[in-house]
């Protein structure tokens, strides 16, 4: 065969083969029920992964309590053997294969586990769970471990299939790395024949045309190689897990506002215009979330109506923060910073001052410090709350699409490629530190060093682990400094000779003594909270046996009580540290 015609014939599977990765459609169907009995869908729609994160204002609102969710699809199984599968739930749960009931994890309760073990055959198998939400918190996670393989792990979206398929289909999607290796491997076959060939005609008179030839193969072969890295990286946006933050909030822009509806995270923030941010609140939203009524102001904050010009005659402190400062779960005047502002008023009536939340759920340090230079200086503080949390070196809660598909720093084809040669040579490498952009599921051990892991996203590593937040409190210190604004670092952590149970935690007193070190270099004033719990306890021994400082047994933020103890304490603080005005207005002040 002439074999520029075979190197065309190859050239068509090597395009085509790609496409074996996004087509037939991966994912499986999830439908959604206003109701606990699986009765007349409310919304039916194909999800890439086997969890609750449709929640997000991406997909049409569900009430918080009383639904239910049901998967169904097809799983492809690509051994033979022994097979585990794990449900974690928060109310009930079930998982049937081929129409037999595998693991049962039904009722009402606390988030509970349920693991079973079966044997499976190699192929496509039918695949059904359901997911029941009564009253309280919820969560779902359904996990497998296939022979052969260590651990528990997510359903992988290459695996699961909204139809059935034909067995050569299957037998395509579960080789197709290896069948496109092949066929690069005979087109580079092909063209090594090809240069022999010409090879042998150069002491003819064709000299000439060898060369002709020469650099056509090398030609077509680059072009082969550029139109398959495009494929390759076409392939790779259609499979990234990370939807933008616009997709996912881009449901709730067509909600009415005013609805009083339940609200999740998703809907009710937008992507921010300042990239340090990444996003924020959404101005003039109200409905419930987390089972309490919000409201969130023209200027995208949950707080009052402050206008950003002072009054003559006040004192405005802003508060930055997460979920915790925010008020998770708890009225908007039972918030530590209401709380905190009205016993400041109520000391001082000869003066005005204004206590305004800033705090974001799923923010970090550096969406904070961002936030405090590009929002909080147009108020004119006269000080500065930063509240600090565990998951502050994490990533933040919504992440925007990488753009790294037009660098061409690296070769997602030739990563593909030693991808598929480690499979075959079983070539082992050093495994990367866990992380997981949607649950958050690194080892807290190693999230002070979360910038080192190679799987983050370039645009983030700045803002995460113990250096990112160090970053982020040298660029608060600069601005405050520069304006002359007291800056006050709040936390709560145990630490020894107070807590008669404490017990040295590598992550949690690492990052307290970072925040002590750091306030006393940058000029911050820092305060620890906890022994005011500490006392709280020793008043009410009762509260030990509940969780009195929790928003409820499965939610860990701040509870009602939690926020008044943290805003006697900064109050306490303030006065102490004579951080607070004298009773009579400067001219300053006007």
């Amino acid at each position: 065969m002439n074999m520029r015609y075979l190197t065309r014939i190859l050239l068509v599977p090597i395009l085509l083969v790609p496409i074996l990765w996004v087509w037939p459609q991966r994912g499986i169907t999830a439908k959604f029920y206003f109701n606990r009995y699986w009765l007349k869908p409310a919304v039916v729609r194909v999800e890439r992964q086997i969890n609750l994160d449709f929640m997000t204002a991406a997909s049409a609102s569900l009430p918080q309590q009383e639904f239910s969710v049901e998967w169904s699809g097809w799983l492809r199984t690509d051994r033979d053997g022994q097979y585990a599968f794990d449900l974690r739930s928060d109310d009930g749960s079930t998982l049937e294969l081929d129409g037999h009931l595998v693991v049962d994890a039904g009722g009402v309760f606390f988030p509970t586990s349920r693991t079973a073990t079966i044997a499976m055959t190699r192929g496509l198998h039918q695949i059904r769970l359901r997911f029941v939400q009564t009253d309280g918190a919820y969560e779902f996670y359904a996990y497998w471990t296939p022979p052969g393989e260590a651990g528990l792990a997510a359903f992988p979206t290459q695996q699961l299939f909204v139809q059935q398929q034909p067995a050569v289909i299957v037998f395509l999607t579960r080789h197709v790395s290896l069948l496109w290796a092949l066929c690069w491997f005979a087109l580079a076959l092909v063209i090594a024949a090809r240069i022999a060939k010409s090879a042998r005609e150069i002491a003819s008179a064709e000299r000439r045309l060898f060369a002709r030839r020469l650099t056509l193969a090398l030609a077509s072969t680059i072009v082969a190689l550029l139109v398959a890295e495009g494929i390759v990286r076409l392939a790779h946006y259609l499979r990234e897990d990370r939807r933008p933050l616009e997709v996912q909030l881009r449901g709730a822009r067509a909600q009415a506002p005013s609805s009083m509806q339940s609200l999740r995270l998703g809907e009710i923030v937008q992507p921010s215009r300042y990239a340090g941010i990444v996003y924020e609140l959404k101005p003039n939203v109200r409905g419930r979330f987390m089972g309490q009524p919000l409201l969130i102001n023209s200027q995208g904050l949950r707080d009052y109506e402050y206008t950003r010009r002072k009054e003559p005659g006040t004192f405005r402190i802003v508060g930055v923060g997460d979920s915790s400062l925010f008020g998770w779960g708890v009225p908007i005047e039972d918030s530590g910073l209401k709380v905190l502002e009205r016993r400041l008023n109520e000391k001082s009536r000869a003066r005005k001052f204004e206590v305004v939340n800033f705090a974001v759920p799923g923010y970090n340090t550096a969406m904070e410090s961002e936030t405090f230079v590009q929002r909080c200086l147009e108020y004119a503080p006269d000080l500065v709350l930063l509240n600090f949390n565990t998951n502050d070196y994490d990533v933040p809660e919504f992440m925007r699409r990488p753009n790294d598909l037009a660098t061409l720093r690296t070769s997602y084809l030739f990563d593909l490629a030693y991808s598929v040669y480690e499979g075959v040579m079983a070539v082992e490498r050093e495994t990367p530190l866990l992380f997981d952009f949607r649950h958050r599921t690194i080892a807290e051990r190693q999230a002070a060093r979360l910038d080192e892991d190679p799987a983050l996203p370039d645009e983030y590593r700045y803002m995460v682990g113990a250096k990112g937040v160090v970053r982020a409190l040298e660029r608060l210190a600069a601005a405050a400094r520069e304006r002359a604004i007291p800056f006050v670092v709040f936390d709560v952590k145990p630490y020894p000779g107070l807590d008669p149970n404490y017990v040295r935690d590598e992550l949690r007193d690492g990052q307290r003594e970072l925040l002590e070190r750091e306030s006393r270099r940058l000029g911050f004033y820092f305060l620890n909270t906890y022994p005011y719990f500490m006392n709280y306890l020793k008043q009410h021994p009762d509260a030990n046996s509940r969780p009195v400082f929790a928003v409820s047994a499965v939610d860990g933020h701040p509870s009602t009580l939690a926020h008044s103890i943290n805003a006697q304490a900064l109050f306490d603080y303030l006065v102490a540290h004579q951080l607070l005005p004298s009773a009579k207005p400067s001219k300053d002040d006007h």
